[in-house]
């Protein structure tokens, strides 16, 4: 039996409350576009990243959600971003009750022997209790562990994105990150582009939207392409590798 975990993530699909473009881009049917690709895939698990709504966690985009998500051959996981209510995710998705506390979505999961932990960073800060909650489940835990949260916990030198969205606990987060070396994979989107950053012998991987993807060396919003993007993620015993992969 192999030992391995291969997890696609998908982040930052922005599905509206109807079938409509944004700046000419069908954001639904790209969205079917990659769910087609990645059936056909051998994976364990798919991560649904943050802003799975287009602006304040329309129902109408959770529903149509969950019903294409319904003929997916695999299991999938949601996180919530800066665009969702994790309330209207929970009822429509049917969310486990003890995956919610203060109407923030985290919590842990193990899958074929691997411990993935999953934040929420939909109010642009990871707040204490979850930083407590954090470390209680890593001091628990002495193997490596992959971490998913939708804001990257640092800046990244994506000029719009770190001036105008980035995370704003950054210190706090950091501080908790640094005492646990089990943490050295960190998955993120939320910046709309591919890019690694490396810190304290820590890599957080920024995953790409499935709608559009923002020029990093604008200070201003400027859309570099509309190649939509996912992450894939080969987790063994031994290794861990991931990359980015566009339509």
């Amino acid at each position: 039996m192999s030992d391995d975990l291969i997890i696609a993530q998908v982040s930052d699909m922005h599905i509206g409350a109807s079938d409509v473009f944004f700046k000419g881009i069908n954001v639904r049917q790209q969205f079917l576009k990659i769910l087609k690709v990645l059936a056909k895939k051998r994976l364990d698990l798919l991560i649904l990243s943050g802003d799975l709504a287009a602006l304040e966690g329309e129902p109408e985009a959770y529903t149509w959600l969950k019903q294409v998500l319904e003929t997916f051959p695999y299991p999938y996981i949601l996180m919530a971003g800066n665009h969702d209510h994790v309330g209207r995710m929970q009822m429509i998705f049917d969310l486990p009750e003890n995956d919610i506390s203060q109407g923030m979505l985290y919590f842990s999961r193990k899958f074929s022997g691997k411990r993935l932990i999953f934040l929420d960073s939909a109010s642009y800060r990871i707040p204490k209790r979850q930083l407590e909650w954090l470390s209680n489940e890593l001091a628990m835990c002495e193997e490596p562990v992959l971490l998913f949260v939708h804001h990257p916990p640092l800046l990244c030198e994506c000029q719009f994105m770190d001036e105008r969205h980035p995370l704003q606990n950054i210190e706090e987060v950091w501080q908790t990150l640094d005492q646990f070396p089990q943490v050295e994979h960190i998955f993120c989107g939320h910046y709309h582009a591919e890019k690694t950053v490396m810190k304290n012998e820590k890599s957080i991987y920024i995953t790409p939207s499935t709608v559009f993807q923002i020029d990093m060396d604008s200070p201003q919003f400027v859309i570099e392409h509309t190649k939509p993007g996912w992450r894939m993620i080969e987790w063994a015993d031994n290794y861990m590798q991931t990359y980015v992969e566009y339509l």
